[in-house]
């Protein structure tokens, strides 16, 4: 059984539609045809070498990922670079590549979304405003107080993460948080996150002078990994899109596109 790729398309953008994507994102069919048959989908956070050749190894025409294939405009394409040899592969093997990115941060059941249910938090509300009725990242309560260092332990748990790294004192009492999953250490989250009497604010990527800048306003901050808070959202959209289409076999990836580890 097979469906037309846009029929997927049009589901993808129910759960996160285009609109929402901040204006210097790329997001969308980003290699294919959107009237080409697809019989079964690799979902990844990113769509690396191993990724395509994990969907060829398995029979996937379409691969679904988070972070999007192509970012920046491409002036040549140089089948040498690694861009380069990963679309030759994907049209060689006649493979569609479609990306959701900030548009599935930004979306109800998108990557914020799912670590907020993921914690549990209750009373949940947008951060950062970026329209009329859309927000980047998530502002709830957990369940219970807990101290940072208690939390650490819950999201390392929750995310299933060896390790994590932390700012604040760690026997802080942490009833309300931030978070935003990615990369978001810009100081104006972190801002209204404290601004929003939050104890706490959960995100990837820390810096040195993030920290440093958090520990100045009074900020404990968790960084659970860009990678660790949105491939999450991997099974998330492999289960949405066999709810809304029944005869296609949908498949979460079993490399993912990790490239950080700890020794």
């Amino acid at each position: 059984m097979s469906v037309k790729c846009h029929e997927i398309i049009s589901a993808m953008e129910i759960l996160a539609p285009k609109n929402l994507a901040e204006s210097w994102d790329n997001v969308g069919l980003m290699l294919g045809s959107q009237n080409d048959n697809i019989n079964k989908i690799l979902f990844a956070l990113d769509c690396s070498e191993a990724v395509i050749d994990e969907a060829i190894e398995i029979g996937a025409n379409m691969i679904i990922t988070h972070h999007p294939f192509i970012f920046k405009a491409l002036k040549t394409l140089d089948f040498d670079t690694p861009i380069g040899k990963k679309i030759k592969k994907a049209i060689k093997n006649n493979i569609n590549i479609y990306s959701a990115h900030t548009n599935l941060d930004i979306a109800e059941g998108g990557t914020n979304s799912t670590l907020s249910n993921i914690l549990e938090l209750n009373n949940v509300t947008g951060l950062f405003r970026t329209g009329e009725s859309s927000f980047l990242g998530k502002i709830g309560y957990l369940k219970s107080e807990m101290t940072l260092s208690e939390l650490a332990f819950l999201v390392k748990e929750k995310l299933n993460l060896n390790h994590l790294v932390i700012s604040g004192d760690k026997s802080t009492k942490i009833k309300k948080i931030g978070l935003c999953t990615g990369k978001g250490t810009d100081s104006e989250f972190m801002q209204i996150a404290k601004k929003n009497d939050c104890q706490c604010y959960i995100t990837g990527d820390l810096g040195y002078h993030d920290a440093q800048y958090a520990q100045e306003i009074g900020l404990c901050v968790i960084d659970g990994t860009h990678y660790f808070t949105e491939v999450i959202i991997v099974p998330v959209l492999c289960e949405y899109i066999k709810s809304k289409i029944s005869n296609i076999e949908c498949v979460c990836s079993k490399v993912n596109g990790q490239t950080l580890d700890i020794i």
